[in-house]
């Protein structure tokens, strides 16, 4: 009897054993890239930052996945707690709807009859630290007139760093101020979130550095940019920068949980338009009005039924001179909208992209597409980046079954799916890409492919093989989680350079913003390009490493010609509370070095409010670019009217602006090569190039050329590379004006 039931023991243990092991074996095949994803972390993650990683996934899935459609207003939002559930959880709903004040009263009640816990002190600190900034910083933003602004001289200094308007209303932040020193005395004495928010509360209130208890002051690391020596000389050294924010005078200040911004001249008249959206909001169409103001004309413009946009990214796909609108929405499908001349129509289904609009099991959560013309046949592909990773989550946005990326061919003005073709399958099959950017890195003619992965070790630089088929080259940056992405030459010495952002939670960006920079851990970088040999440089952004970073773009804010970047930081973490930072980049005389100087402390330009789409552009034709920027976060309650910093510089220096007009190229000439050769009066040559492009992504920059030059007062050649003729040829260019150049003249005038 006892070796009967000893071998029934066995039997039914080894049957336990097996279902575990089935069971295993089908969760890591139906969640492969899952499973891959979490394994890349574990291997390139030190543990510590492992963990803080799992948990802001663990949060942004939480929430993420609450999420659902209103038919009220025709938005996904985040519903009202049920009845049944905590008071905890129903502060946390109130907190992510917007409702702060509601939140606050909410998280007391928690903590009166459930009682008091770590996660609920931290939660009620950061919901007064939010009403604090609501009451002293939002609302005299967002008022009715101006007199909200008597006491301010410079809105852009309303809750940027370094603070110099300072609280009036100072209930919040002194309550923030006492529950984080309780949780710093009573929980977590090395805690990086609770002692840079400490910090920052008592800047808030004017109390910043004497009135932060000493075992917690914070002196080191990125904040020395900000308050102390070395802030004090960076703005003398850069006092000829003069930026002021105007986005309220200019009509543009729209207020919501910011996200993609495209810039360009959309109505053909000459003068570059701004189109916006937000995670909750509608897409505003503004038209410049002669770079006087902008007026919003979304209404009776194809546009006034869309929403929710993530990222807008524009291109001109069907060559008619008309710049149309892919617009990405983490909610819904994504849409491509055909510019008829200043309206447009959704064009998703007729132009191939979806075969039908996707029904509610399907997830199209696209990120940041690419567009150029891989084949050279005239026309632009598309390269759609998206979050295609199966998740083990079985209820709400992420049960859904993802679209993996994609690359689309254009034939003669409608796409067809050609990633199996071209070899992207298996590289994109159950993966999260965050953004695709084109370059021809290699020069012989074909433009390559970069796709930036959330995943470390993902992101790879794929060579394209005579316009057929990519193949991957490297893994540039394996320990970089990436996002935004970009192909320039930073030195111009006629290379093309990949730029790559780096996102974090808020924990790991804290640490580097107190610590400095940590050379082998997740920073934004430069991957420097020498004869087809890449090396990250992060250490390119000088005062610290750039973790963190959502919405990122570059431009000249000197006509100098060296490029200058202005970083959106933030994530969907409420308690992320970092600066938006702007580098300017270094020359030595006439030489651009490809290192960029911190100067985030100067006009305002460090906001700590989630930062997304940038642009830099010349709204006014005055030869000077100014700065948009779409402000907000992932939640109903990240709301922030957008910036823009208008450029009244005095600037001596000289530029050269350039449109290309595609003939056998495509129309604005993307995937074009600029070089320009200047000479100042002295006889000094000034080399200066240009991919043209759209930037990086959440900001979708115009195919504009702004080149700086410096002190040249003549261009002696402008050279351009048409990749789709192969023709490459010098053109005569006039300084401080727009130039106009034809690839006709490649054959002789004719097409």
């Amino acid at each position: 009897m006892k070796r009967r039931a000893a071998h029934g023991s066995f039997v039914a243990a080894l049957s336990l054993a097996a279902a575990v092991l089935t069971a295993v074996l089908f969760w890591a095949n139906a969640y492969a890239g899952f499973v891959q994803t979490s394994w890349a972390e574990i291997r390139l993650t030190p543990w510590r930052e492992g963990l803080t990683n799992y948990r802001f996934f663990e949060y942004w899935a939480d929430y993420y996945s609450r999420l659902a459609f209103d038919q009220r207003i025709q938005l996904f939002t985040i519903p009202v707690a049920g009845a049944s559930d905590s008071e905890l959880r129903k502060g946390l709903n109130r907190f992510h709807r917007g409702d702060v004040s509601l939140a606050i009263e909410r998280l007391e009640s928690s903590i009166d009859q459930e009682g008091v816990s770590e996660e609920k002190l931290f939660w009620l600190a950061v919901a007064y630290m939010r009403w604090a900034e609501e009451q002293n910083c939002l609302s005299p933003l967002t008022g009715p007139d101006g007199a909200a602004y008597s006491h301010v001289a410079d809105p852009s200094r309303m809750c940027s760093l370094p603070l110099s308007v300072h609280h009036r209303r100072t209930r919040g932040a002194q309550q923030a101020v006492r529950l984080l020193e309780r949780l710093l005395s009573d929980y977590d004495t090395e805690n990086a979130v609770y002692r840079w928010l400490l910090n920052f509360n008592h800047m808030t209130l004017g109390g910043f550095p004497q009135d932060v208890p000493a075992l917690h002051r914070i002196q080191t690391g990125m904040v020395r940019q900000f308050y102390g020596p070395i802030a004090k000389k960076t703005v003398e050294r850069h006092a000829n920068l003069v930026f002021r924010e105007r986005a309220r005078d200019l009509g543009v200040n729209t207020l919501d949980a910011g996200k993609g911004v495209a810039v360009e001249d959309f109505d053909g008249d000459g003068h570059l338009d701004i189109i916006t959206g937000g995670t909750f909001d509608p897409i505003r169409y503004y038209r410049n009005e002669a770079g006087l103001a902008f007026q919003d004309v979304t209404q009776g413009s194809g546009l006034d039924g869309a929403s929710q946009a993530h990222i807008i990214s524009a291109a001109d796909y069907d060559n008619d001179g008309l710049v149309d609108l892919f617009v990405a929405r983490p909610f819904h499908h994504f849409q491509l909208f055909r510019n008829r001349g200043g309206t447009f129509q959704d064009v998703t289904i007729s132009s191939g992209l979806l075969r039908q609009t996707p029904t509610a099991e399907i997830a199209t959560y696209a990120c940041i597409p690419a567009f150029g013309d891989i084949d050279n046949d005239g026309d632009l592909d598309l390269m759609l980046a998206q979050f295609g990773q199966r998740t083990p989550w079985s209820e709400g946005l992420l049960s859904r079954e993802p679209m993996e990326s994609k690359l689309f061919l254009n034939e003669a003005g409608r796409f067809t799916d050609r990633t199996a073709e071209f070899g992207l399958a298996q590289l994109v099959r159950d993966q999260i890409f965050l953004s695709a950017s084109f370059g021809d890195y290699d020069r012989d003619g074909w433009t390559d492919l970069f796709l930036s992965s959330f995943t470390r070790g993902r992101s790879v630089l794929l060579r394209n093989l005579d316009g057929r088929h990519f193949e991957p080259t490297s893994h540039l940056s394996p320990n970089v989680a990436g996002f935004a992405s970009a192909f320039l030459d930073i030195n111009h010495d006629g290379q093309l350079d990949v730029f790559q952002a780096a996102s974090s939670p808020a924990a790991t960006a804290t640490e580097y913003w107190i610590e400095g920079l940590v050379p082998d851990r997740n920073a934004s970088s430069i991957i420097v390009q020498n004869d087809g040999v890449f090396e990250s440089r992060p250490d390119f952004f000088k005062g610290g490493g750039v973790a963190g970073v959502m919405g990122v773009s570059f431009g000249d804010l000197n006509n100098d010609g060296c490029y200058d970047f202005y970083f959106g930081t933030g994530n969907p973490e409420p308690w992320y509370v970092l600066p938006n930072m702007m580098f300017l980049g270094d020359r030595n005389s006439r030489d651009c070095l490809g290192t960029m100087t911190n100067i985030s402390v100067t006009n305002g330009f460090g906001n700590v409010q989630k930062g997304h789409g940038i642009v830099f552009f010349d709204f006014d034709n005055d030869g000077d670019q100014n700065v948009y920027s779409s402000l907000g976060g992932m939640w109903p309650a990240d709301r922030w009217p957008n910036q823009f910093f208008v450029n009244d510089s005095s600037l001596d220096n000289h530029w050269v602006k350039i449109r290309l007009r595609g003939r056998k190229s495509n129309f604005f000439g993307v995937g074009s090569s600029i070089r320009v050769v200047a000479e100042s009066a002295a006889g000094e040559r000034v080399v200066r190039t240009y991919l043209m492009n759209n930037g990086t992504g959440f900001g979708s920059s115009p195919y504009l050329a702004h080149i700086g030059l410096l002190d040249a007062n003549r261009a002696l050649e402008v050279e351009v590379y048409w990749p789709a003729s192969g023709c490459r040829k010098s053109y005569a260019a006039t300084l401080d004006e727009l130039n106009v150049l034809d690839e006709s003249e490649c054959f002789g005038g004719g097409r």
